[in-house]
């Protein structure tokens, strides 16, 4: 949805609702598809033009901060989804926003792209046993929002995939492995508005995007992605 029909989580254009798009606001892409490899789920929002205002600036900026810090999570073994989703909406939180839908769901294959058991959400499931722990091979979104009415909406969303990340004397530990490989448009980014940790963690995936993207590109394309992959310092 572009600019105030992003606001609306599953917006479908209709003949009366549809307008032009011009360059002044948010674009919100939500899109996937079924192949033999898998299946996948990813939004992306994006400027239409060339700067961003601070306004628009703040709030992608913060969705980012949480999809950010959900994907580099690490935690014990046992935790369920319940548990994490606090990572994605702090962020929000702090500056009095939140996200009326869940902050992730279990993907399948070549099945249903919303399917269980696995869950990121901070209302536990009222199904006997509520929501499983995360375990390793389970695939499930990462995509916290924020929806203004009448101007635009936000979502950031990538897959990750629940891994073994170590066992120590106090027990086993799971971390995510981010599988969706696409940049964050970097016009929309106050850069102030990170950490160092955080600003890290987008060069890091931002490196990894274009080292493992930038090989099946043509020259244009590959050029492209390098710009838009480039450190932000």
């Amino acid at each position: 949805g572009y600019a105030e029909h992003g606001a609306i989580v599953h917006y479908s254009a209709t003949p009366e609702t549809n307008h032009m798009l011009d360059e002044e606001n948010f674009l919100l892409l939500d899109m996937g598809g079924h192949y033999y490899q898998g299946t996948t789920d990813i939004t992306r929002t994006v400027m239409l033009g060339t700067e961003a205002t601070d306004e628009q600036k703040k709030y992608y900026t913060t969705v980012l901060r949480g999809n950010l810090a959900l994907g580099a999570a690490k935690f014990h073994s046992g935790i369920t989804g319940v548990n994490l989703d606090v990572l994605a909406r702090q962020p929000l939180w702090e500056i009095g926003c939140d996200f009326l839908h869940g902050t992730g769901h279990g993907v399948g294959y070549l099945l249903n792209v919303h399917e269980g058991p696995n869950a990121i959400r901070y209302v536990a499931s009222k199904q006997p046993g509520g929501d499983p722990a995360l375990e390793p091979g389970m695939i499930t979104s990462n995509e916290p929002g924020v929806y203004l009415e009448n101007k635009f909406g936000i979502r950031l969303e990538n897959l990750i995939l629940c891994c073994e990340a170590e066992h120590t004397d106090f027990g086993r530990f799971l971390e995510f492995e981010t599988l969706t490989l696409v940049p964050f448009d970097r016009r929309a980014i106050d850069v102030k508005g990170l950490s160092d940790k955080e600003l890290g963690l987008l060069n890091a995936y931002h490196q990894r995007v274009y080292e493992e993207i930038g090989p099946h590109l043509t020259p244009e394309e590959r050029d492209w992605l390098q710009e838009e992959c480039s450190p932000i310092l």
